[in-house]
């Protein structure tokens, strides 16, 4: 925390710099920024507050900022749309919030080399609504496109529900432009999507959670539209039978652009037949023919192993709303919070087993109905499930062990604690689980040369080790 005189010192240079409208400092004005989404303990939900909360328009505004905290030791957090599930943005340590709201301009599309620049305070919704104009998308379809930025997406390596086919915003990324903590202007390198030159100093950033550097510019590959678009949804009698049609079509070669399985609690209005729990759907994007093949394809798996097709209108109904309502509805549920795991496919029956059927219930944790299991049909075969976080300082203990003993278990099988959601400040210790104290070594490293007075977004990401500012 910065002290009282030193705060309006402070306040004051920085209006000089952005003008009185781009600096919050009023408690009334900044008790917005004082967490995302993570379930932080109930009684200390504003426990956290910046100090100041500063809105660039431009890299160079970013750039003065930078300094300024760079000379006086202050912790800088990097904001985009505010999302996040893991505590990646609670001021823990007070400092300047960078919101890169204003920063939402697009500056390129390049139609031959089939990429745009664009800053990185811009929404995903946004710049797909300016692709789609121009015959082109990003394919970064995931939960949070209304409200996610993509510097947001980027800095958190965001998930992608067209994974299989196209990849997630970390196969996007071909260049650059970030804010290093000594406020030097960094591109990491040309605007190629491939190159053997060089080291790859973009992928430094993907997934470093603002704690390198705050990005301020991105080229991202984009695509042209598909000429079809179709899905296959299918029911099944539970989710295990969902699953077995989900491992038959990643074992395939049809290229689909994603899916899920999982427990739907509502699958009856859905389109389901009575008794029918488990849901698999596919997407599926390309040429009218390639999308007419594949469909018969994966709808003839479906026959095999003893799924129900669904009829056209609860397909296109259901394809209509699934991205504007999944993960949606999170933001509105207070007692809850979702695993995104990953172990190996011959081990899932093994976690599910032991998730519920050990840790959770000892830890009287339970959960939501329909979304006990859940597959990410694609190349990362992301599992979860959502539950309710019990309420009060005893419930939020047991919370937290529940999710160190779930960690534990995720390594133990062989995967990751988290696929999708980052670390922040839930997962920070750990992940020492996941990685050797060599990895973890070579990570602090990094960041002591990039950010050696750790004012980057300090306490977030890796163990407490690091240092403190």
């Amino acid at each position: 925390m910065i002290d009282g005189e030193e705060r309006e010192e402070v306040r004051r240079l920085l209006v000089g710099m952005l003008g009185e409208e781009k600096v919050l400092w009023r408690a009334a004005d900044t008790v917005l920024y004082r967490k995302d989404t993570y379930r932080i303990p109930f009684e200390s939900d504003y426990e956290y507050a910046p100090d100041l909360v500063v809105l660039p328009e431009t890299s160079d505004e970013v750039r003065e900022v930078v300094r300024l905290a760079s000379e006086r030791r202050i912790p800088l957090i990097p904001k985009g749309g505010g999302s996040n599930r893991t505590g990646m943005l609670v001021p823990i340590h007070g400092g300047i919030i960078v919101d890169t709201i204003k920063m939402d301009g697009i500056m390129e599309l390049n139609h031959r080399d089939l990429h745009v620049t664009a800053q990185t305070g811009v929404t995903l919704k946004k710049l797909e609504e300016y692709l789609n104009e121009h015959g082109f998308t990003l394919t970064q379809e995931q939960g949070s496109h209304r409200m996610a930025t993509v510097g947001g997406a980027i800095s958190t390596s965001a998930f992608s529900r067209k994974n299989q086919k196209h990849g997630t915003i970390a196969n996007r990324v071909m260049s650059l432009e970030v804010v290093l903590a000594d406020g030097r202007k960094l591109r990491t390198g040309p605007k190629v999507l491939y190159t053997s030159t060089g080291i790859g100093l973009h992928h430094l950033f993907i997934g470093a959670e603002g704690t390198l550097g705050i990005v301020t510019e991105a080229t991202l590959r984009v695509e042209p539209l598909p000429e079809e678009r179709d899905m296959v949804l299918a029911f099944f009698d539970d989710f295990w039978r969902a699953n077995d049609a989900a491992q038959r079509l990643m074992s395939s070669c049809v290229t689909f652009t994603g899916g899920e399985a999982y427990e739907a609690a509502d699958a009856e209005s859905l389109g389901a037949p009575e008794g029918k729990k488990g849901l698999f759907y596919v997407g599926l994007d390309g040429t009218r023919g390639e999308v007419e093949a594949e469909r018969e394809y994966v709808r003839g798996i479906v026959r095999e192993l003893g799924g129900v097709i669904a009829d056209e209108e609860h397909t296109r109904a259901y394809m209509d709303r699934y991205t504007e309502q999944w993960c949606g509805a999170r933001v509105e549920t207070r007692f809850e919070d979702v695993l995104t795991t990953y172990v190996p496919m011959d081990r899932i029956e093994e976690f599910y087993d032991r998730l519920w059927g050990d840790i959770m219930k000892r830890h009287g944790i339970r959960p939501i109905p329909g979304d006990r299991y859940g597959l990410d049909v694609g190349r990362y075969k992301m599992v979860g499930g959502r539950y309710k976080v019990p309420e009060g300082a005893d419930g939020w203990r047991e919370y937290q062990a529940a999710l160190e003993e779930v960690a534990t278990l995720a390594t133990e099988l062989g995967g990751s604690i988290s696929s999708c959601h980052g670390v922040g400040i839930q997962h920070k210790e750990n992940i020492r689980l996941e990685y050797t104290e060599v990895a973890l070594d070579v990570m602090r490293g990094i960041k002591r040369i990039l950010d050696p007075e750790n004012i980057m977004n300090p306490g977030k990401k890796l163990p407490d080790d690091v240092g403190s500012p």
